[in-house]
Order: structure tokens, then sequence, then C-alpha cells
């Protein structure tokens, strides 16, 4: 089994970085994590030479990424909620997903041969919802073939740090449990 988790958080030991840590230890096979703050990612640049021919132009990290979310069985958004949405970085990362979207759209071709699980997760505190982000993650997993079937949501982190969240925790080992049989 093969899981591949976008990372949308910059702290590298947050609340969004401890469910990831919670559902990769749980999870069998083998885990990527993709890290958009630190990986050498940049944006569409909406040049629409995968409109003509599948794939995109840039040459950069997602090269590889593109590969892994073809080959695997799990793909896992997780974020914190910024503005009641996705972070900007992910938004930036994930906007490069428009070539599968072309490739069906304008070519005919199903780049992602494969249905995959997918899950959200999210974080964060303050006063905005979750809902808006949710959507576009959900939004963003189908573009890579995976159903979005669990949502996963820590909300009051600047009350209760996620690794004090029991709830979310407890989610988190399901879908593991679920994902591992």
């Amino acid at each position: 089994m093969k899981t591949l988790i976008w990372n949308g958080s910059p702290r590298k030991n947050g609340s969004t970085a401890y469910l990831i840590s919670e559902l990769e230890q749980a999870l069998n096979g083998e885990v990527r994590v993709v890290d958009v703050y630190r990986e050498a990612i940049g944006p569409c640049l909406d040049c629409r030479a995968c409109w003509k021919e599948p794939g995109c132009i840039r040459q950069d990290a997602m090269r590889e990424i593109y590969s892994e979310i073809i080959a695997c069985d799990n793909i896992v958004i997780a974020s914190p909620v910024y503005y009641s949405e996705l972070t900007g970085p992910m938004l930036s990362a994930l906007s490069r997903l428009q070539m599968f979207y072309a490739a069906r759209r304008f070519l005919k071709q199903e780049l992602v041969p494969k249905p995959k699980r997918g899950a959200v997760i999210l974080c964060g505190g303050g006063e905005g919802s979750a809902e808006t982000a949710e959507k576009t993650a959900c939004c963003l997993l189908r573009q890579m073939k995976a159903d979005p079937k669990h949502v996963i949501l820590s909300l009051r982190t600047d009350q209760i740090e996620s690794w004090k969240d029991s709830a979310a925790i407890a989610q988190i080992h399901a879908l593991a449990a679920e994902w591992n049989q």
C-alpha cells in the first residue's frame, strides 16, 4: 500500500504535522509526505501546454510527484485553515493538478488510471469556518481520482492543540485501521 500525504503547514511541529505523524505511524506500507512549504513546486502558469499534450512542461519537484499520484493507493490533503481556506502554498502547489483536468477535458485521456482512497485533515483555530477549505480539498482530491470519503477536523487549536484533541486522534487511527485492511 502506498499513501501520498500533502502537508500544507509551515510549522514542522504544529497541529497539522502532529496529525500527519499519527497517521504515518499507524499506516502500513509506504508513506510519502509532500511538504509544500519546502518542496520546489511552482504554481500553474496557465501556459495551456497541457491542453495540447498530456503532462506539464514545468521542470520541478512535481515531475516525481505526478508519478507518485498515479501509483499510490491513498491520498491525504492535510492543512491548517487560514481565512477559511487551505494555505497559500498548498493551493499554489495543487494548482498543478490542472494537467489532469486538461487531459480529461481537452485530450479525452485519463492520466490517473486507478481510483484511490482519499482523506482530508484540517486544523485551525479562531473565528473562521473550515467549510470552504474542506470543499476545496475534496475538489483537489477528485482531480487525483481520490474519493474524499474521510474528513478529519481539529478546529479548536487556539484552545487545545491537536495532540490533545482525542476525537481527531481517534479518527486518524480509525482511518489508518480502515486503510490497513
